[in-house]
C-alpha cells in the first residue's frame, strides 16, 4: 500500500513520504515527527518479531505500538513505545 510501511522476510520497509511528514491526523494530535519515526520502526520490527495488530485499549489511553497508528487512533493517544513501566504495553487483539 503506497501510504503505509511494510516488511518482507528479514527487512523492514519504511514509507518515505510518511518518514518525511508523518500522517496528518498524528500531526494534528501533536505527535512529534521523531516520535512518529520511533513508532513506525517499532511497529514494523514488532511484526518481524511475530506481533500482530492490536486495538485501542480505551479512549484517552496510549495506543499500543502494534495499533495501526498511521491509519487511525480510534480514541487513543499517539505512542511510539512498545514498553511502558518495563512491561510490553498491549491492546486487544484484532
Amino acid at each position: 500500500v503506497p501510504y503505509t510501511s511494510c516488511r518482507v522476510p528479514g527487512k523492514v520497509v519504511i514509507n518515505l513520504a510518511r518518514w518525511r511528514t508523518s500522517a496528518p491526523h498524528l500531526v494534528a494530535a501533536g505527535m512529534p515527527l521523531d516520535d512518529y519515526r520511533l513508532y513506525v520502526v517499532n511497529h514494523e520490527v514488532g511484526h518481524q518479531l511475530g506481533h500482530r495488530h492490536e486495538g485501542c485499549p480505551g479512549a484517552g489511553r496510549a495506543a499500543p505500538v502494534m495499533q495501526q497508528q498511521t491509519l487511525f487512533l480510534k480514541g487513543c493517544r499517539p505512542n511510539p513505545w512498545p514498553y511502558v513501566g518495563g512491561k510490553r504495553y498491549t491492546g486487544p487483539a484484532l
